[in-house]
């Protein structure tokens, strides 16, 4: 097998992955409203895999898709998603890992988060942008619980377990197999 198709099945293989427990994070936290994974994990494959975090992260979108169905949520997890993934992965390649730093973006981004998904659902389920400000501030307060637990989530998550998930995976891919065959011959060279 040749160089560059071992790269690219590495590189699928790891989105794969990356994907995959995002959406068994998901899956375990379910029952709990707004208590999530999602953004630590993202968060973490931007910031460790780069593009391949944001490959990720949009597979998990078109998964969560296939599961569950179209709704307005679809859009703001295409629009979300991929982009909280790519905040991480520029800052993977601007600053060392540092759960200050990440707990901040993730505070900021999940702001976002709550107001694009209001903005979102108003503009695409009224169809019309006549009292837009006065629909919006009542939809986007009527979430208000759901936000705050969304943000206190995130608040205790990143701090804790940015940094070890960070430096964790890094050490993982580190000691993937090499790209070339050993000289001898043995093993898969994977």
């Amino acid at each position: 097998m040749n160089k560059a198709l071992r790269r690219t099945t590495l590189a699928v293989v790891q989105i794969a992955v990356a994907s995959a427990t995002v959406s068994a994070a998901k899956f375990a936290l379910m029952a709990i409203p707004n208590v999530e994974a999602v953004s630590l994990l993202l968060a973490v494959y931007g910031f460790v895999l780069g593009w391949k975090g944001i490959a990720a992260a949009l597979v998990f979108c078109a998964s969560e898709t296939l599961i569950w169905g179209a709704g307005t949520w679809v859009v703001t997890y295409f629009m979300y998603w991929p982009f909280l993934a790519g905040v991480f992965a520029l800052l993977g390649k601007t600053v060392k890992p540092s759960a200050i730093i990440a707990t901040v973006v993730a505070f900021v981004m999940t702001l976002w988060f709550c107001v694009l998904s209001s903005l979102v659902d108003v503009g695409l389920t009224s169809g019309n942008f006549e009292n837009f400000g006065e629909r919006f501030t009542i939809y986007f307060l009527r979430g208000t619980w759901f936000y705050v637990a969304q943000i206190v989530c995130n608040l205790v998550l990143f701090p804790l377990l940015f940094k070890p998930l960070t430096s964790s995976l890094n050490r993982l891919i580190n000691k993937t197999p090499p790209l070339t065959p050993p000289e001898n011959g043995s093993g898969n060279g994977i």
